[in-house]
């Protein structure tokens, strides 16, 4: 296909929130899609476009660097009404982000005529949000981190045997055989491994990268495996993971020990 041919479409992606094998993973199916990305810029602080310089090199992507925490998400918003004004947008826009930050930007690209997809990762993807307002939501996970989901217990009634209705037979009787013992309990998930998975996710921990408190606790109860009464001193210390909270008096600070140097 010509490049004349080919549907253009911009993508833009909020780096604080995908880590960047989920950022090329999104980059790569919009190409696959025959799709030729003629706006593709990325938000984020210096620490996270640090972390994704290679793919975003490798893309020749734009880089927008925030004004301090917590601003990626108004600059990516910005910047998209920018583009919209401007006449700058391709038919087709996608974001690429988890959470749900961004459905009023998505509801608002729609209604100019513009097909909005969403890029999210994995298990920080919102999506009772997320597919209100998008087209379509393609969930991602980063290379080597995919999970399973849990399997879930059948019911009991399931697991019991209809009863054999009685066969008339001039032959012999034989003797009838035990009930096979009860399906054995599947064995819980490790918690340890479930956070170890989930921290994985986030942009820059497997590069020994000090990440926020704040943020990772916020994850960790979106995803269900932490609760609002558990501080993070206590919970990680149960976990006994090879990772370190600084500083040790109120640390708001985490970072991965093994394997960094």
């Amino acid at each position: 296909m010509s490049t004349m041919a080919r549907p253009a479409a911009a993508l833009l992606i909020d780096a604080d929130n995908l880590s960047p094998e989920v950022a090329d993973k999104a980059i790569a199916d919009l190409l696959a899609r025959g799709f030729l990305i003629t706006v593709l810029r990325a938000y984020g602080s210096p620490e996270t476009l640090s972390a994704a310089r290679d793919v975003l090199q490798k893309h020749a992507a734009r880089v927008v660097v925030n004004q301090g925490r917590g601003t990626t998400d108004a600059a990516l918003v910005i910047d998209a009404m920018d583009l919209l004004h401007a006449g700058g947008l391709p038919p087709t826009v996608a974001i690429g982000s988890s959470d749900g930050d961004f459905a009023p930007l998505a509801v608002r690209l729609r209604e100019s005529g513009r097909e909005v997809l969403c890029y999210a990762q994995g298990h920080k993807a919102d999506l009772d949000v997320l597919q209100r307002v998008y087209a379509e939501v393609v969930s991602l996970s980063p290379r080597g981190s995919a999970r399973a989901a849990a399997p879930v217990a059948a019911p009991i009634a399931a697991l019991q045997a209809p009863p054999s209705p009685a066969r008339k037979s001039a032959r012999k009787t034989t003797a009838r055989k035990a009930p096979p013992p009860p399906p054995a309990p599947a064995p819980a998930s490790d918690p340890a491994s479930i956070v170890w998975s989930l921290l994985e996710d986030m942009p820059g921990f497997l590069e020994g990268e000090s990440l926020e408190l704040n943020t990772v606790v916020k994850m960790l109860r979106d995803a269900k495996v932490m609760t609002k009464s558990t501080s993070a001193p206590s919970f990680f210390r149960k976990l006994d993971l090879p990772i370190e909270l600084s500083p040790a008096r109120a640390p708001n600070k985490l970072r991965r020990l093994d394997g960094v140097d």
